[in-house]
């Protein structure tokens, strides 16, 4: 008997030890010599060391709310993977410099947005991100798979992927959005409303009408490009918004400021003068107004489905009508919205959990977007939710956070929205020349110079409280000196070769 429980003694010590050495949980954990087991999963944080993450993201407006909705957050982020996150909204408008800061200090961080304000691709150029294939590979299987091949295949540069897609409608429909209350008192008709400047007699009868409302909320954004005009052109993706080719051309020749781009800055500087577009327009921001329901009509690049319900919001909590000037169109995926890790981040890996996690677990993914239930808002019916009326988190940019199929429904949002929009993602006309991707390194300089010079002029002429006429030759006497005719004989070479590569010319 004294041998059998000593035997008996001996195996249980044995399994304890042998338990001991692995963990316990087969999660990874560094070790003294730097050796790595099992990737951890998100979910199981035991094996874990604690670490805290800090994540930049732009946000229309700061949210009164948003130290108890990130507490909320890290009480799920602690139990799935044992880290904390340190959330670091910046308002849209000062996202691009306010980070340009951030990176050129160094600072160490982990997880940024990246998309058409902050480019990927340029970041990739300046060493400021980097790659995350072996990082999704063992830290995201589940989000590698349920991402569309060719949205990896938009994120990657020289064959390494340096985004996470935020998934949502992968394409472009351009328009105006209206607030129905005047549509219907002025009897706007959306069917007669063809072209841009059809929609004048409307915005003259507001700016007659109505001296509180400011008929068309153009503020120095991006206005107008000349595929909004007349769909006889294509952008060039990766580049700076002014290089185009021509629909239905076999010979994919290029075009750098055609007419119909620069026509658009002609009708802004009309539409100014006409009283159309705030005075103020070049300095102040667009948020100011809409939210108070100021704002009679928005211009739009992307009139998804559910759109309407979705901008109720930001016109005042008006209900507002849409009007399509394009068909629905796409560049494949042109790296819109994003997640990119820094190369300063300390916590690689556990940054990639947590991009794993917002993009699968649709409890973390809402409270990041909506708040807190029965705090910011009402849970209705199904996955439909309603604001309080008084909430103090509304942030409304669902598609900065992550994947919107796993967003609820908004009052006013069609039950099969998300559906709708995955089918315009697979039947939108395609860029034939959406793959394209520009090396900056050759011409960094210059596009550095280019953009300090435009930096100078665009919300002037955007917003056309710069006479285009005037403005134009001085402008562009700029660009020369800048380094123009090199940067467009960079592009033109990198695009030719592009060409020949793809089979598209010989």
């Amino acid at each position: 008997m004294k041998k059998r429980l000593l035997v008996i003694l001996t195996l249980i010590l044995l399994t304890a030890s042998a338990l001991a050495g692995c963990g316990g949980s087969g999660n990874e954990k560094n070790t003294a010599n730097g050796t790595k087991s099992e990737a951890p999963k998100s979910g199981n944080s035991g094996g874990l060391e604690p670490v805290e993450l800090t994540w930049y993201y732009p946000m229309l407006q700061q949210q009164p709310d948003q130290q108890k909705v990130q507490d909320e957050v890290n009480k799920i982020v602690k139990e799935k993977i044992n880290a904390t996150v340190k959330l670091k909204p910046l308002v849209i408008g000062d996202y691009v410099q306010k980070m340009n800061t951030v990176l050129a200090a160094g600072e160490k961080f982990d997880i940024l947005w990246t998309g058409y304000m902050l480019k990927p691709e340029e970041l990739v150029r300046k060493g400021a991100i980097q790659p995350m294939d072996e990082l999704l590979d063992k830290y995201a299987p589940e989000l590698k798979k349920e991402v569309p091949q060719v949205m990896w295949d938009g994120l990657s540069v020289d064959g390494k992927i340096y985004g996470i897609p935020n998934q949502q409608i992968n394409g472009s429909r351009y328009g105006f959005i209206v607030q129905k209350r005047f549509a219907d008192k002025y009897k706007l008709d959306p069917k007669a409303v063809k072209k841009l400047e059809d929609i004048e007699p409307f915005l003259a009868q507001i700016k007659q009408n109505e001296p509180d409302i400011i008929p068309i909320g153009i503020f120095g954004n991006n206005f107008l490009n000349p595929q909004a005009h007349d769909d006889q052109y294509w952008v060039v993706p990766g580049l700076d918004d002014h290089f185009y080719i021509k629909t239905n051309d076999p010979t994919y020749k290029l075009y750098r400021y055609p007419d119909e781009e620069l026509n658009n800055f002609r009708l802004a500087s009309k539409w100014y003068k006409e009283g159309y577009i705030h005075k103020d327009a070049a300095t102040e921001k667009a948020t100011d107004y809409e939210s108070k329901g100021q704002i009679a009509v928005t211009f739009d690049v992307t009139l998804k489905p559910g759109v309407e319900a979705e901008v109720k919001a930001k016109n005042g909590n008006n209900d507002v009508i849409i009007i399509p000037l394009s068909d629905w169109f796409t560049n494949g995926y042109s790296a819109t919205t994003n997640q990119s890790i820094s190369r300063t981040s300390p916590n690689p890996e556990r940054a990639m959990l947590l991009l794993n996690l917002v993009n699968t677990d649709k409890q973390l993914y809402n409270l990041l977007c909506n708040g807190l239930a029965g705090v910011h808002y009402e849970k209705l019916s199904g996955d439909y939710i309603k604001p309080m009326a008084d909430t103090r988190y509304r942030p409304n940019v669902d598609w900065v956070f992550g994947s919107v199929f796993n967003s609820y429904l908004k009052e006013g949002q069609p039950e099969n929205v998300w559906e709708e929009t995955k089918k315009i993602n697979t039947s939108a006309e395609i860029n034939p020349i959406g793959a394209f991707k520009f090396n900056s390194e050759p011409v960094s300089t210059e596009i550095a110079n280019l953009n300090a010079v435009w930096g100078e002029y665009k919300r002037g002429l955007v917003s056309g409280t710069l006479d285009f006429e005037e403005t134009w030759p001085v402008l562009y006497g700029k660009l020369k000196e800048a380094g123009e005719d090199k940067y467009v004989a960079e592009v033109t070479k990198q695009f030719e070769q592009f060409l020949k590569d793809k089979g598209l010319k010989k």
